[in-house]
């Protein structure tokens, strides 16, 4: 099977990624057909992985903005891989052809929002991609029933993928590593405590305030979240809001400090977000 990625404009096409939306959102589609016309007509980006029959193995819908200052942004508003074909590099075809069709659209910055505890999101977000997040928002969609956030309050990290800078040149063009790869974990401080519960589930015990203060002479910082959100979710729901109601205040300080999310570690069956104590433009002008 050939998946091609390719705008969506064609009914057909729409339909499919309707489909789509309702697959990945427990029968929820987000976007109509409709809707995603007035996008499309509104400079924004409707971007689809389809399969020789028509068929949408994955979709992007891009609203598009324009700042004060006249640089023009979009902001992905819906993004899903259909469950079979998840982990199977669809996801990140898709970034990256939106990111070639935005660059010839002079856009400069593409924006999205991340579950702060989902790993898989940040790895492919900061590793695969050479963005950073650099801020945090509670309860962004407020209460959402569908698989994925059922139980949860819809905290989210704000992702910033700036399309031209070096370091996304290095990483999405050159190949380049993200520039934590190069470093030993000897020069990363790990500022969360955690435990093994009862059901072989971690648990956030304590949280390092002095890295909030650079205190501490690590320009590295890590803090740990769930291995994998979903099972714990589904086996232990106190526990799982135990991790979001706790981290957030840790991720708010650690943004308000001047640190920016760069990196996803994962090591010996952990996850670790990143945090990096530098500006923003000093991360972007690095080559990964």
């Amino acid at each position: 099977m050939t998946i091609v990625i390719r705008p969506l404009s064609a009914p057909r096409d729409l339909s499919s990624c309707v489909s789509l939306q309702k697959e990945a959102c427990d029968g929820t589609a987000f976007f109509s057909a409709p809707a995603m016309v007035a996008v499309q007509r509104s400079e924004g980006l409707i971007l689809g992985a389809l399969d020789d029959d028509g068929v949408a193995h994955g979709a992007i819908v891009d609203v598009a903005s324009v700042d004060g200052e006249g640089m023009k942004r979009w902001f992905t508003a819906f993004r899903a891989v259909s469950v079979g074909d998840r982990n199977n590099g669809i996801g990140t075809r898709l970034r990256c052809e939106e990111r070639d069709l935005g660059m010839r659209r002079g856009v400069e910055l593409i924006s999205w929002a991340i579950d702060p505890l989902r790993s898989l999101e940040a790895h492919i977000a900061f590793n695969k991609l050479g963005a950073v997040a650099t801020g945090y928002e509670r309860d962004m969609y407020g209460e959402l029933r569908d698989s994925r956030n059922s139980g949860l309050a819809t905290d989210r990290l704000i992702v910033e993928w700036w399309l031209t800078s070096p370091r996304v040149c290095g990483v999405i063009d050159r190949r380049a590593l993200p520039y934590h790869f190069h470093l030993g974990l000897d020069r990363m401080e790990v500022a969360t405590r955690t435990a093994v519960a009862p059901n072989g589930h971690r648990r956030l015990l304590g949280f390092d305030d002095s890295v909030c203060s650079g205190i501490i002479s690590h320009s590295v910082i890590l803090v740990e979240i769930p291995a994998k959100l979903d099972a714990l979710r589904e086996e232990d729901i106190d526990l799982a809001r135990d991790w979001r109601v706790r981290t957030r205040d840790i991720f708010e300080r650690m943004f308000t400090s001047g640190h920016i999310i760069t990196g996803l570690v994962h090591e010996g069956g952990r996850s670790f977000q990143l945090f990096e104590r530098a500006s923003r433009g000093t991360i972007l002008e690095r080559e990964g």
